[in-house]
């Protein structure tokens, strides 16, 4: 999937983000870690599934800038392989969405001033986006 990966460019964004009239979308920064994923497996993704469509019913007014830890799919190969597929096949969900983006984790330090909000795993981006007073809603895969 990395292949894949579309990479975050501030010119692609504009483009997505800005509807017509000049409407600007709410940027919504999405956190995925390999520690949530290891630890709730198919709980989580189901979640991520629950939240696409959320995201999708949401997309006239959001845009998604998904931000996975980088080598996430080398660690589920190699602990969790039990839930491998159904992860690409959500990740393919996202990267195929006219209203996401997914970027490497490496990425967030580039997205910070774009975003309005923080959604996902607490880690370094929920700070960042607390400390810049910008909403910050951390996610639980327990949750509907």
């Amino acid at each position: 999937m990395k292949n894949n990966r579309k990479y975050l460019c501030e010119v692609e964004f504009n483009k997505r983000i800005y509807m017509p009239k000049g409407k600007k979308k709410k940027a919504i920064l999405y956190n995925l870690c390999t520690a949530s994923l290891l630890r709730y497996g198919k709980e989580l993704l189901h979640k991520l599934e629950r939240n696409y469509q959320v995201f999708e019913d949401s997309k006239e007014d959001i845009f998604v800038i998904f931000a996975i830890q980088t080598g996430l799919e080398d660690k589920i190969n190699l602990v969790r392989e039990d839930i491998l597929e159904e992860y690409r096949s959500v990740l393919c969900k996202y990267e195929s969405a006219d209203f996401c983006i997914v970027i490497d984790s490496e990425e967030m330090d580039d997205v910070y001033d774009l975003c309005d909000a923080f959604y996902g795993d607490w880690g370094i981006g929920a700070w960042r986006c607390r400390l810049m007073e910008k909403p910050v809603m951390i996610q639980s895969a327990q949750v509907e």
